[in-house]
């Protein structure tokens, strides 16, 4: 059996497609009696209208777009979640490409992307994406909003994570079980969130009067080689740390792995923790980690595209929000050897 359309509705009816198209879309100009007739025609024959022509009528997609460094990270998983969930609730579809992570990431693409029409708005959670291009869409009045960031800017919307509140608790957990030689494995020394959590952490240190001589800063990148090779690096050192903090979860599992080659035991010679808590009960031993809720950062951004669509924020509002984290022990920190 055929599906139903206006124009075969029209025909059994015998009356205009306008006229149909009236009652769907709840307009004037028919009858009530009329109007109850075709609907309980409607009704019976199954007649659904097509999402894609609706949104031609109201000039929309539908589409909400999400960029992404790639789509396996672990990170990327529960984000995802949140913002399909959301968006499925709130009556959108999602639009996912990846920038990829590499220098030669092609930022014509992206910004064909971002700059069309093609979707109804812009949730931008990868780096690769030029600051000029996010910040040309927020000019625009194009909803958009960053997940994280590579940069911040008063203008533009994101929904993130407390990193420098997150990183300064990390410090001072580590320093209640009695650590005092710590080291910081960041995430880089340009990017926004990283530059925050390196503020927590020399935070954690002057709270916890860890004197900075007895820290150590070395800048990766957030992967997993590059906890490897600084981690390796720092433990083949005469003078160690008692404890490695990671910024996130496969940098620390970097670190396990090289601290694993260099036949030290976790957490008898070394306590290691990340940041995220993305991987942290799947490693052996399962890893200290600072959760960051990303199904709800994932919602929250997709809301704040959708209020700024529907101008649901004032004249001027900028949401900028950044959700609690939540200290998670587990075994791979312990108090140092004495």
């Amino acid at each position: 059996m055929r599906r139903p359309t206006i124009s075969t509705l029209a025909k059994e009816l015998g009356v205009s497609k306008m006229t149909i198209s009236r009652v769907i879309n709840d307009r004037p100009g028919v009858s009530a009696k009329l109007r109850a007739q075709i609907r309980q025609v409607i009704e019976d024959s199954g007649y659904a209208p097509s999402p894609f022509a609706q949104n031609l009528a109201s000039g929309r997609s539908g589409l909400i777009g999400i960029l992404v460094p790639d789509v396996v990270s672990e990170w990327i998983s529960p984000l995802l979640l949140g913002v399909g969930e959301e968006a499925n609730a709130l009556g959108f579809q999602v639009l996912i490409r990846s920038t990829g992570r590499g220098i030669s990431s092609d930022h014509k693409s992206q910004k064909s992307l971002v700059e069309s029409s093609l979707t109804d708005g812009m949730i931008i959670a990868s780096w690769r994406v030029p600051a000029p291009v996010v910040e040309r869409l927020a000019q625009r009045h194009v909803p958009v909003v960053l997940v994280d960031g590579y940069f911040r800017s008063p203008n533009i919307p994101w929904v993130s994570s407390s990193f420098r509140e997150g990183a300064a608790e990390m410090v001072r957990y580590l320093a209640e079980i009695g650590h005092e030689r710590i080291a910081f494995l960041s995430g880089g020394a340009e990017p926004y969130v990283a530059l925050e959590q390196l503020g927590g952490f020399y935070e954690g240190l002057a709270e916890t009067g860890i004197p900075e001589e007895n820290a150590w800063v070395f800048h990766g990148d957030y992967l997993r080689e590059s906890g490897y090779k600084l981690g390796r690096d720092l433990l083949s050192s005469p003078e160690r740390p008692t404890a490695i903090f990671a910024a996130n979860d496969p940098m620390a599992v970097g670190v396990l792995q090289a601290a694993h080659h260099l036949g030290l035991s976790i957490p008898e010679d070394l306590s290691v923790v990340g940041f995220d808590d993305t991987l942290g009960a799947k490693t052996v031993p399962q890893l200290t980690s600072m959760l960051r809720d990303l199904y709800e950062i994932g919602r929250q951004a997709m809301r704040v595209v959708i209020d700024q669509l529907e101008d649901r924020t004032e004249p001027g509002e900028v949401v900028q929000l950044d959700l609690p984290t939540r200290l998670i022990v587990r075994q791979s920190s312990a108090p140092p050897k004495k």
